[in-house]
């Protein structure tokens, strides 16, 4: 199991600090805190490659892949970075069918099981972070934070490609509408810098250690 954070679910659902919460709703939101993890079949894949800034265009190219970045949010993301990380996560379509079945019958349970979903996958890209900074390792590589499509002025049409060169169709079964929204819905696509000089990897990643973990001997997300 991977434990998340109840105070986030919260700010998910729009709650505000020192707002009173009552037995009923903390309990419900502790109920579906447990039932997405029994319901959630959590798959990520990760890629890691050079990637060259362009100083004129103001593009960065993902080497060895027709990938290319547009957008200065992203360029100034990686204009230092001598490699980049792509990651797609999701927490597969049954996730989806609860949160529907509820929206038909009991809406603040579809409210609260969506923001629980909503804290999970981010907790699934930390595991994913650890795998890669474990990738990286024998680098010395320092990684900045995710960056995903649609961030900024990084468009979303860069999707398809982007998960054609993880596979993720094939690896973890994540498709795209034709309005580019990620099937399951409940998925994430992101890109992480990579840097030489740790100085250089603005802005710095938030450090997670699955060391520090509780549940670092049972985690089942940790292979």
């Amino acid at each position: 199991m991977v434990e998340l954070d109840k105070k986030e679910i919260l700010r998910y659902l729009g709650y505000r600090r020192k707002q009173e919460l009552t037995a009923a709703v903390d309990q419900e939101i502790e109920e579906l805190m447990a039932e997405v993890q029994v319901i959630a079949k959590p798959r990520y894949t990760f890629r890691i490659f050079e990637c060259r800034p362009n100083e004129v265009a103001k593009t960065i190219e993902v080497i060895g892949t027709d990938l290319v970045f547009e957008g200065k949010s992203i360029y100034n993301h990686l204009k230092y970075a001598k490699k980049v990380a792509l990651l797609a996560a999701t927490l597969g379509i049954d996730v989806e069918r609860k949160i529907r079945q509820y929206s038909l019958t009991e809406m603040s349970k579809s409210l609260i099981l969506d923001s629980c979903c909503t804290e999970y996958i981010e907790k699934i890209c930390d595991v994913v972070e650890c795998e890669i900074e474990d990738a990286i390792e024998a680098e010395n590589l320092t990684m900045n934070r995710r960056f995903s499509p649609g961030y900024g002025d990084l468009a979303l049409d860069i999707q398809p490609d982007f998960l054609a060169v993880l596979e993720a169709d094939r690896r973890i079964g994540l498709n795209l509408s034709e309005s580019l929204l990620m099937i399951p819905r409940k998925s994430v696509t992101a890109i992480i810098g990579l840097f030489d000089d740790p100085k250089l990897a603005r802005p710095r990643r938030k450090k997670i250690s699955c060391s520090d973990c509780s549940m670092k001997e049972t985690c089942s997300y940790r292979r």
